[in-house]
């Protein structure tokens, strides 16, 4: 049996293990689909031994059209039998019911799934199988976590109203349509949440009132005058009724859960040592446990100390990398032009890309600058990427970028611009835009695979972008000291990462203690290592995908050149990558090396 084949589920089920799973896929309440899911463990035992279940929709039909058909209703939201599931309004669907009824529908494919023979697949449809599989087991697993209960921030709505009328673009008459919808549902939707948060995460209670109090100042000053602006006349007297019940209703909201409601425990975020080494082996498809990563992570941030120091000696013999890092944030965009910055240096990658022909653009595809929204501000210190919307036939991302905002006061002013320096939007731009996210991104919209249009890893997509950030500095993008600091402190923020993400989800290190790290091992001033670790909290087993992605793109490309000799190109090489799709790279492996290359 290959390595790859040993991935793969096989046939065999106890007749009360198959009980439990129907009694799971029947489970009418969500106390009962959580009770059962428990027992059930979710492990990779369970998914091995789903397929002995008599499945009764089992036809003639072929295994290949059997999978797609499959595949087809699972992520067009269809159920097992193809019939679509009644779909209410976003209230509903962000309750703890159909929570518990996403995790029946995601059993019954994982059961259906173990029908198909996968000896019989092509190997792009067995990858394609792994993918929808790891992503129905963790839908499952996912229950136990519980976040219609202990996430707040779930019931802020209004990130969509942000996305959709900040830039360039005018928005159409349906986009603000949906806008007016999202703000009269928001009050419901917070209703909701009332009703459904028990015991959250200190920390998450705190990022959410923030939140509030930000979407609050977005409603009484932004939202006016972009309405004013750019929105329909016949509609402008309904938006600004609608944004005044959800402003009011924002209020009552960021009251109720500083005030009245009752918060958990300090670390209640923390997702434990099993939960975390199942993401990485089950889902990412990893050779790692939160131990061996971490130890992963100390080797390589060593590495990268060393680095520093080196490039530190070139430029200055007398100085540490750590006081040309203060020399270096001295240098920034004034108050209000960062998003401009980023624009210019996403605009030099682009430019550098078309001149030496490193990477072909697909056509209708663009790239807008818009501000972090409000709810993100904590949790993004620099920006991100925001991902594709279609507009007018042209593939649109959206890089958002922390600017300094309003009501900030003159040290966080002057913090925020440290954190904004010209070293670090330099290598932001290329990674969040150009060759990174956003084209990665345009290619994943255009694969041929609805799997792999829909379905992506974060392992792959950091990794991608961490590795354009060394192709680019090889291409000559890097330009002067600053690229080059930045690029090295910034790759050990990434290291820092690995090291900190899998010690604060299984009791190695403490909020405050990962805070500190950063702060003391790679300079982040202190409002930036805040925002990091917040995130972290809400997303295990993400910040480690840029370090090891990325070394895991480099392991693959060594083997390519060995594979093809003379005819390998890193052009070639690049695109084959974005355009196999956002693969876990144990898979995207098996898809390069084990199918003919040109």
């Amino acid at each position: 049996m290959s390595s790859f084949e040993r991935l793969i589920p096989g046939k065999h089920l106890t007749s009360a293990l198959c009980d439990r799973t129907i009694a799971f896929r029947t489970a009418t309440s969500w106390q009962s689909a959580r009770r059962i899911a428990r027992g059930l463990s979710l492990s990779a035992a369970f998914v091995v031994q789903l397929g002995g279940c008599s499945l009764p929709f089992l036809t003639s039909e072929s295994v290949e059209d059997r999978f797609h058909r499959l595949a087809d209703s699972y992520l067009s939201g269809r159920d097992v039998d193809g019939s679509s599931p009644r779909t209410g309004p976003v209230e509903e669907r962000l309750s703890i019911a159909e929570d518990s009824s996403g995790a029946r529908r995601a059993g019954g494919f994982l059961e259906a799934m173990q029908s198909v023979d996968t000896s019989s697949l092509t190997l792009d449809d067995k990858i394609d199988w792994m993918l929808l599989n790891a992503d129905m087991r963790r839908t499952v697993r996912d229950l136990r976590l519980r976040t219609a209960e202990r996430s707040p921030g779930r019931y802020l709505i209004l990130g969509s109203i942000d996305w959709a009328i900040e830039g360039d673009r005018r928005p159409t008459d349906d986009t603000w349509r949906s806008v007016l919808t999202a703000l009269r549902r928001a009050p419901i939707v917070m209703k909701t949440g009332r009703q459904q948060l028990h015991a959250p995460p200190p920390l998450w209670v705190r990022l959410a009132v923030n939140a509030a109090e930000r979407y609050c100042g977005y409603l009484d000053t932004t939202f006016p005058a972009i309405v004013a602006e750019k929105a329909p006349v016949q509609l402008r007297d309904s938006l600004t009724i609608a944004a005044s019940a959800s402003r009011d209703a924002l209020e009552r909201f960021r009251v109720y859960l500083r005030d009245t409601l009752v918060a958990g425990h300090d670390d209640a975020w923390a997702v434990g040592e099993e939960h975390y080494n199942w993401l990485l082996e089950e889902y990412h498809h990893l050779p790692y446990t939160a131990e061996s990563m971490i130890e992963e992570g100390r080797r390589v941030h060593r590495e990268t100390q060393q680095a520093l120091m080196d490039l530190a000696r070139r430029i200055d013999p007398v100085r540490s990398w750590q006081e040309l890092v203060e020399d270096m944030k001295r240098v920034h965009p004034q108050p209000g032009a960062i998003i401009a910055a980023y624009e210019e240096e996403s605009g030099r990658a682009k430019d550098l890309i078309g001149r030496r022909s490193m990477i072909t653009i697909p056509p209708a595809e663009t790239l807008i600058f818009v501000p972090t929204a409000p709810a993100l501000r904590e949790t993004y210190a620099w920006g991100g990427y925001g991902g594709i919307v279609q507009q007018n036939s042209v593939m649109t991302g959206r890089f958002f970028v922390t600017d300094i905002v309003p009501g900030m006061s003159t040290s966080e002013i002057e913090e925020k611009l440290r954190t904004q320096n010209t070293g670090w939007i330099t290598v932001i731009a290329l990674h969040e835009g150009y060759p990174g996210h956003h084209l990665q991104s345009v290619y994943s919209r255009l694969h041929p695979h609805p799997v792999r249009s829909r379905l992506g890893s974060t392992y792959f997509g950091e990794g991608w972008a961490l590795f354009c950030e060394s192709w680019m500095g090889r291409e000559g993008f890097f330009t002067d000291r600053w690229d080059s600091l930045g690029w090295l402190q910034m790759r050990l923020w990434r290291t820092a990462r690995v090291i900190i993400d899998p010690s604060i989800h299984t009791g190695r290190m403490t909020y405050d203690q990962a805070v500190e790290f950063f702060i003391d091992e790679v300079g982040l001033e202190r409002s930036a290592a805040e925002a990091e670790v917040n995130r972290y909290t809400t997303w295990p087993t993400q910040a480690p995908s840029y370090i090891i992605g990325w070394l895991e793109i480099e392991r693959l490309k060594a083997d390519m050149a060995r594979l093809l000799g003379d005819r390998f190109t890193e052009k070639q090489f690049v695109e084959s990558l974005l355009r196999t799709g956002s693969l876990p790279l144990a898979l995207m492996r098996r898809s390069l090396l084990e199918q003919p290359q040109p």
